[in-house]
């Protein structure tokens, strides 16, 4: 069994073992930010926490606690409040302080999943890892993985990938954290996909959202996370 562990619940020893073992770091990204009336504000990132752990319970490592920072949210797209805006700078600024201390830390390799799909966010986080070996010069044999689960998804997949509060958001959230999730605060009956439609959602019919389809999904993203995680350390 691979050794690993939620970074903020281990003592000393146990994250000794894990740069031992499977020098593995995780770190899932979000936001918070409007995901439909039918989700919680920190989807994004919760969504990408459970996955992260998912992928560490196979490959081993740490999974560090989610990142609430999203850049390019709901707010100024599209006007919606119970959202928090934060500056591109400010995401790189968090990205290149984590990448710092990961490659003080000892780890081989630092895998950042983005949960929060806005393209400038994106950019952002990318434009930190690479610039990163360049600009710190040490801690440059580190390698750095920064995907969007939309982006983990296969391409035959019959829902499209990289949705916003849609079927496939609301089906992860729905396998993950069950609890979270209330489909009746959507309407019954009309359309609710769409910038018409005024509920903040994209993708498909989010009303058509099962557990079953987010454990399928989840799934899928995790296993694309292992592969390239396994190549990654292999060369």
């Amino acid at each position: 069994m691979a050794t690993w562990g939620r970074y903020e619940e281990m003592r000393p020893g146990q994250i000794d073992a894990v740069l031992a073992e499977t020098p593995i770091a995780y770190l899932p990204w979000g936001s918070l930010e409007w995901h439909g009336p039918q989700n919680p504000i920190g989807l994004d990132a919760l969504k990408a926490h459970a996955l992260c752990i998912m992928a560490a319970e196979r490959t081993g490592g740490v999974v560090w606690p989610p990142i609430f920072a999203g850049y390019e949210t709901m707010k100024p797209h599209a006007g919606f409040r119970h959202t928090i805006e934060v500056p591109a700078e400010a995401v790189m600024a968090i990205a290149n302080a984590y990448l710092d201390q990961a490659a003080d830390e000892g780890f081989r390799l630092v895998f950042i999943l983005m949960g929060h799909y806005g393209g400038q966010h994106m950019k952002a986080i990318r434009m930190a890892v690479e610039n990163w070996p360049k600009i710190r010069g040490r801690g440059s044999d580190m390698k750095i993985l920064a995907f969007s689960d939309a982006e983990l998804r296969r391409c035959d997949s019959p829902y499209p990938a990289g949705d916003h509060a849609g079927a496939c958001e609301t089906s992860l959230m729905m396998h993950f954290r069950p609890d979270l999730v209330c489909l009746a605060a959507l309407p019954r009956e009309g359309p609710v996909c769409g910038i018409e439609a005024g509920y903040g959602v994209g993708g498909e019919d989010p009303r058509t959202a099962t557990a079953d389809l987010g454990a399928a999904l989840a799934e899928e993203i995790v296993t694309e996370i292992v592969t390239r995680v396994t190549q990654a350390l292999s060369g």
